[in-house]
């Protein structure tokens, strides 16, 4: 069976052809450089014995035409790995996207993880002096080769020493690996704090929690760096000794050359040119020693991003399934949150069909939120499924299936963006018209229009809404392209009477078009637009049917007692009438 490569992979695997053109050059520039030390045998060698001005005049020349070269082709080189590293951002940047979203709707979310750190990084690796490094270790046998020629112990000697660099290299992996892991997690408990805090600051000032979560942010930060000096510590450790080791390897092939030279078998060139080679030979080991940190900062984030798109993958496009416009029909056995122990859904089961609005009412913790994650298809129920027209939520494409839902969760999120982008949803094509119906829709529009900048007002950008405000945006939002099926939980938590009203009249529209409302609320005003109510005990489905018949078998443990004296108080809307609304009446 054909397996799709991950994203990650096929975005690297397409720098391929770019790292052979970088290889390339990387050859010449190599070859290039040797051009320095043959100058310096040539003026040791010929010149100062010929006292020969226009030969040194010559070779100037030459070495300055090579250094012209060695520049473009340097830079040429660089510019080539800069574009690779945007390639490859662009490559992945969506798939990333997709893969966290899917890895936090199925409940796996790691804390203080950031991958946009992790695609920065592996960006700035790509187009970074670390990766060049590499490209240029492949050519140090062309060096040890030039110190063969030069004399064989001069290349036995450049040979020893590049053989002991390569194993402090190595050592140097193996120590610093597990460290960064470490520094790494720690790093990721501090940042998570820190962003948690950031966030609830408000509510960390009102309940007096600064000084006790700044106390165990600086501990966190202190176990971080207590790691990170100790990688730091092994790097920088293993670069020192390198240095030495290279510092020394140059003195000695000097003190080498200087003695073949006494001894007739080179000359005072070879022994200048050999110590040029050798440094030159011995750069790419040393800059990777340095820079090691920076290598396995790249590697950990590559293999981070890759687990990630290979355990979410993107989904396959499904067959397109005709809009819904009949029925829902519930039938869940044990349904929670994923990766949950225990379900917060037992038994539930229930049809509506088109036209019809149902009430979901019951105390905190019965489930009624996970009933509408469930309705809406952001989770999935572990026994049982949800049908629109027959088909099962889960056989849907998501795509098709978000334009068929209108939903509005408990906790409001507006993104960064014009409103009118937000209400649309952020689609590529926005239709304008839809906009505004929905906003009126929502009764949200007015508000809209009294803004400076209308529907082009930017939020998050220092723009201030209350929670009524933001609410009825993202009641608009779920009313855009008329969806057939409208999950609301709790659309009315932050809503004064206006909103109330305008959400009454929102499910009224919605109703008169065809479509299936299912609201989840604790108010008895959202009674009113609900032809179907469901009450909910423990995860549980306690009563379903007609509003009437369900509201008076139950109508004192339907509500909290404080609202059931509400609505007995509430003379120009009686419990009688509360139950069944005269536009309902008038239908039947």
């Amino acid at each position: 069976m054909f397996v799709k490569p991950s994203p990650v992979k096929r975005a690297w695997s397409s720098l391929r052809k770019g790292f052979v053109a970088v290889a390339f050059f990387s050859l010449f520039l190599n070859l290039l450089m040797l051009a320095g030390p043959l100058y310096m045998l040539q003026v040791y060698d010929r010149v100062l014995t010929s006292q020969n001005t226009n030969t040194l005049i010559a070779l100037s020349l030459l070495l300055g035409g090579v250094f012209v070269v060695t520049a473009c082709l340097d830079l040429l080189r660089m510019r080539i790995l800069s574009r690779l590293a945007a390639k490859f951002e662009l490559g992945v940047g969506e798939p990333i996207l997709n893969a966290v979203m899917r890895r936090r709707v199925n409940g796996k979310a790691a804390p203080g993880e950031n991958l946009v750190d992790d695609v920065n990084g592996f960006r700035e690796f790509i187009s970074g002096t670390t990766l060049t490094a590499f490209f240029d270790a492949p050519w140090i046998p062309i060096y040890l080769g030039v110190l063969y020629i030069l004399h064989p112990l001069l290349g036995l000697l450049g040979l020893g020493g590049a053989a002991v660099l390569t194993v402090l290299a190595l050592l140097n992996n193996a120590r610093a690996h597990a460290p960064m892991q470490l520094a790494s997690e720690a790093r990721g408990r501090s940042d998570a704090l820190f962003r948690i805090s950031d966030r609830n600051a408000e509510l960390v000032h009102a309940l007096g929690m600064k000084a006790d979560l700044t106390r165990r942010w600086g501990a966190l930060q202190r176990e971080a760096h207590l790691y990170k000096t100790k990688l730091n510590d092994r790097i920088s450790g293993f670069s020192v000794v390198s240095k030495t080791i290279r510092m020394g390897l140059q003195s000695a092939i000097l003190g080498l050359g200087a003695a073949l030279a006494i001894a007739g078998e080179t000359t005072a060139g070879v022994m200048i040119a050999a110590t040029i080679v050798l440094a030159r030979a011995l750069a790419p080991i040393d800059q990777l020693i340095g820079q090691w940190r920076s290598f396995l900062a790249a590697r950990g984030s590559y293999q981070k991003l890759k687990t990630l798109t290979d355990e979410f993958k993107e989904e396959e496009r499904r067959l397109r399934l005709p809009r819904a416009f009949q029925s829902l029909f519930v039938s869940i056995r044990q349904a929670g949150p994923p990766q949950a122990l225990n379900a917060s859904i037992k038994t539930i089961e229930f049809a509506l069909d088109a036209g019809d609005v149902l009430a979901v009412i019951g105390p905190s913790g019965c489930g009624k939120t996970s009933l509408g994650k469930m309705l809406s298809g952001v989770w999935m129920p572990q026994r049982g499924d949800v049908f629109l027209d027959g088909s099962p939520v889960s056989k849907w494409d998501e795509n098709d299936l978000g334009r068929m839902i209108g939903y509005l969760p408990q906790d409001v999120e507006l993104f960064d963006g014009t409103i009118r982008e937000n209400i649309a949803r952020f689609s590529t094509e926005i239709d304008d018209m839809e906009v505004l119906r929905a906003a009126r829709e929502a009764g949200v529009h007015e508000m809209i229009a009294g803004l400076v900048d209308g529907y082009e007002t930017r939020l998050g950008a220092g723009f201030f809404l209350s929670g009524g405000q933001r609410q009825r945006l993202a009641l608009a939002r779920a009313l855009y392209g008329e969806p057939f099926l409208l999950v609301l939980d709790e659309p009315n938590s932050d809503l004064d009477s206006e909103g109330e009203e305008a959400l009454r009249q929102a499910l009224e529209s919605a109703q008169a078009r065809g479509a299936i409302a299912v609201v989840m609320t604790h108010r008895p005003a959202t009674l009113q637009a609900a032809n179907k109510v469901l009450i909910m005990r423990n995860g549980t489905q306690h009563s379903f049917g007609d509003k009437d018949d369900v509201l008076q078998m139950n109508r004192r443990n339907v509500l909290p007692t404080t609202e059931s004296r509400q609505i007995s108080e509430d003379r120009k809307t009686p419990p009688e009438r509360m139950a069944q609304p005269s536009h309902l009446a008038a239908k039947g």
